[in-house]
C-alpha cells in the first residue's frame, strides 16, 4: 500500500495555507456557502457541519494545473465537491440538503404533476 501523501506533496502546502488565509481575513460573517447555499461562519461551532471553513478552487486541482484557492466553502462541502465533477448537483442548485446523497435528486413530482382522473 502507498504512503499517503503529505499536504504539501498534495499542493496544499504553506502558499495554499496563505491563500485561506487571506480568504478568511476577507470573509464576512453569514454569507452563502456557494455549494450548499447555506451561512458560512469563522466559527467553526455555527456552521451547519462544525467544521472549519476549507479553501476551495474554483477550477479544480485534479483537473487543472496552477491553480489557488479562490473562494472558501463548508469543510464537508468542500470535500463533496471533490473534483467538480457534479456540481451541478449541488444543493445550492437542487434545493436538496448539503448532507443528501448527490447521485440521486429529490423526486418532486408531486409538485409539478397533477393527475386528474
Amino acid at each position: 500500500m502507498a504512503a499517503k501523501k503529505t499536504t504539501t506533496q498534495r499542493g496544499l502546502g504553506h502558499a495554499h495555507r496563505q491563500q485561506v488565509k487571506s480568504l478568511k481575513a476577507r470573509h464576512i460573517d453569514g454569507s452563502p456557502c456557494w455549494w450548499c447555499g447555506l451561512p458560512m461562519w469563522l466559527d467553526d461551532a455555527r456552521n451547519w457541519d462544525g467544521q472549519t471553513l476549507a479553501g476551495d478552487h474554483s477550477r479544480s486541482r485534479a483537473l487543472h494545473t496552477g491553480t489557488k484557492a479562490d473562494r472558501l466553502l463548508h469543510g464537508i462541502c468542500n470535500k463533496r465537491r471533490g473534483a467538480g465533477l457534479k456540481d451541478h448537483l449541488r444543493p445550492a442548485v437542487t434545493g436538496n440538503p448539503p448532507d443528501a446523497p448527490l447521485d440521486t435528486e429529490v423526486d418532486d413530482r408531486s409538485q409539478w404533476c397533477a393527475m386528474a382522473w
